[in-house]
């Protein structure tokens, strides 16, 4: 667009030498304004998926008894259990109970989807939220290699 500008102002009794200079200047500044809303978007969905790695308050069985920890304590093989309004503090597979889930916040699947022990419906995530029902789940990833971590790191 700059040479456009430099040959139309050599010119300037071209009239199309400036209409093409025109068209791209503006093009250049679509396209940057295209490029700082998209960086906006993924900075604020980056903001997004930290908000939902918060630290949140896990459940641990020990042994029959419940202790009440923070998610970044706990541990692959951790049995936790997460009721109806609970946050799935971790990465993990259902190991008894079934519940609605919303994973909405990972997926954008608006649908709560359901959870159960045994079969191939058994894996949930952590950060996202149970809607109904209670489950223990089993703990697969230590604190900082969930997904929502490798999600915020591609990001």
């Amino acid at each position: 667009s700059v040479l456009t500008t430099v040959f139309a102002c050599l010119h300037p009794g071209d009239w199309f030498g400036w209409t093409i200079a025109a068209w791209l200047w503006l093009t250049t500044l679509f396209a940057n304004l295209a490029e700082a809303v998209a960086e906006g978007r993924g900075k604020a969905q980056a903001a997004s998926l930290r908000r939902t790695r918060s630290e949140t308050v896990a459940r641990r069985l020990n042994g029959t008894a419940e202790e009440q920890v923070p998610g970044s304590a706990l541990r692959v093989g951790d049995l936790v259990v997460c009721e109806a309004g609970d946050v799935i503090p971790g990465d993990g597979d259902v190991v008894e109970g079934v519940a609605s889930v919303d994973e909405s916040a990972i997926t954008g699947e608006s649908a709560p989807v359901i959870r159960e022990s045994g079969g191939d419906r058994c894996a949930v995530t952590g950060g996202t939220r149970v809607l109904s029902d209670r489950v223990v789940v089993r703990v697969t990833a230590k604190p900082g290699d969930t997904f929502i971590d490798r999600m915020i790191g591609l990001v």
